[in-house]
């Protein structure tokens, strides 16, 4: 359900909220810790800084890292700053009406299953993932 891009930005915000606070790191050193190309992330890296989740800064001790405190993150924020998360509010068939009245055949099982994976997102911090990230 989530893109390469929104695995890209939930691994390496994990990452960088594990770094000491004030610490820049260059999108090449994530990509090469997490086998992530640094071209690609770098412009991940990019629409997360955009939305005030990462701050980042050019030059020798330039690089990205954290605007907000980790546990201020959802992963509903890194997500929608990096895919259309409204796609999991469309039909899961791509019928352009699909509601309650005119459901598609699966349409009330994908209506219970996107309020779950919706309920995640929203309410899972991102030191959730920071966990995971600490014992690697």
């Amino acid at each position: 359900m989530i893109t390469t891009t929104g695995e890209y930005a939930l691994r390496a915000m994990a990452y960088i909220a594990a770094l000491p606070k004030d610490e820049y790191v260059l999108a090449r050193n994530i990509g090469k810790e997490l086998s992530i190309p640094p071209n690609y992330l770098s412009k991940v890296l990019q629409s997360l800084a955009r939305v005030g989740l990462l701050d980042s800064q050019r030059g020798r001790n330039g690089g990205f890292r954290m605007a907000k405190p980790a546990n201020k993150i959802k992963l509903y924020d890194i997500l929608s700053a990096v895919e259309p998360v409204g796609r999991y509010e469309t039909c899961i068939l791509g019928n352009k009406v699909c509601e309650d009245a005119t459901a598609c055949p699966i349409h009330f099982a994908w209506k219970e299953a996107r309020g779950k994976v919706m309920k995640l997102f929203q309410t899972t911090p991102l030191t959730k993932l920071m966990e995971h990230q600490q014992k690697r």
